[in-house]
């Protein structure tokens, strides 16, 4: 019986004695961009004593030892990644991965003084420059794109999420021609991404006439009779919805980033306060209707683009 006991001990031990080395390893990324690099862990296991490495095209190209550490590729190509494994018997085992390697992507954009104009160095344009719904070209700044190809992605960054770029120019799915039209200074950043996500990116700076632009104002009179006309006192600006213009900012107030409006009675006791460009005076004070009569404002704001005022001045409560 002691014979068995021995016998199949020794069968056990001779199997792992001799167990082959299995060569394997993971890398950060598959799939990256001329100039990065990738990141290498050897997961080798049975007794391995020694590595080789072979990265082609890679920097280095080849390594002995356990772990490469970082690995950089220059040059776009797909290449083949490879480990051999070597145990204190001799015996070999080798592993490989595939890694692609991209080019990084070209993409220009220029402006033009009309649309098909010729090419100038920068631009101003008034406020409300650009293309109205109707489809109507004005004076807004036009950015013809260049330097992409087939398969990649054009993706603009601009201040407004894109609300203010019209395309005019679609070539195989691709905006290639717009014309913009924002509220301030603004910069445009083209990003092109190719399909292996390299990235590359051009900027436009497109001046603006704010200052000349917009005009904050507030009613000299309004009659809160529920009429739905002219029912509620607020600062306006001709940047709102109301009259048309097609710029991103809704409702009365438009343009107006912060603000104090401020209304007093006769006897010089405040009936109404709002901070907010959307909020306005209905013609109570603590829930009650005040009689007809004129009213003192006090008015301090701030633009978008950082620019300051107040007004100061009188309004009519009508019944």
């Amino acid at each position: 019986m002691m014979k068995y006991v021995y016998l199949s001990l020794f069968t056990v031990l001779s199997i792992v004695g001799f167990s082959q080395p299995t060569a394997s390893f993971s890398i950060s990324d598959n799939v990256i961009c001329e100039g990065d690099c990738i990141d290498i862990e050897n997961t080798s296991s049975n007794d391995v004593v020694s590595s080789s490495w072979s990265f082609p095209s890679g920097t280095p190209s080849f390594y002995s030892g356990m772990n490469p550490g970082q690995i950089c590729f220059a040059t776009a190509g797909t290449y083949t990644l490879t480990l051999t494994v070597t145990d204190a018997t001799g015996n070999t085992s080798s592993a490989s991965q595939v890694l692609t390697v991209g080019s990084v992507p070209t993409v220009s954009i220029t402006l033009l003084d009309t649309l098909g104009g010729v090419p100038i160095d920068d631009t101003i344009i008034p406020m409300y420059g650009g293309m109205w719904p109707s489809g109507t070209v004005t004076t807004g700044a036009v950015i013809v794109i260049s330097g992409y190809a087939a398969g990649d992605s054009l993706v603009w960054v601009t201040p407004n999420n894109g609300d203010d770029v019209f395309c005019f120019g679609d070539l195989a799915g691709v905006c290639d021609t717009v014309v913009v039209s924002p509220y301030y200074d603004s910069y445009y950043i083209i990003n092109n991404i190719s399909p292996e996500g390299c990235i590359a990116a051009d900027t436009v700076f497109v001046g603006v006439l704010f200052r000349d632009s917009v005009i904050v104002t507030v009613p000299d009179a309004f009659s809160p009779n529920g009429d739905n006309k002219n029912d509620v006192l607020r600062v306006i600006t001709n940047v709102d919805q109301d009259s048309d213009y097609s710029n991103g900012f809704d409702g009365d107030g438009g343009a107006i980033v912060s603000m104090n409006f401020e209304v007093y009675n006769r006897y010089g006791q405040q009936v109404f306060r709002t901070t907010s460009p959307q909020e306005g005076w209905d013609g109570t004070y603590k829930g009650k209707t005040l009689n007809a009569g004129t009213f003192a404002y006090k008015l301090e704001y701030r633009l978008i683009n950082g620019l300051s005022g107040s007004l100061n001045g009188n309004v009519t409560l009508y019944k």
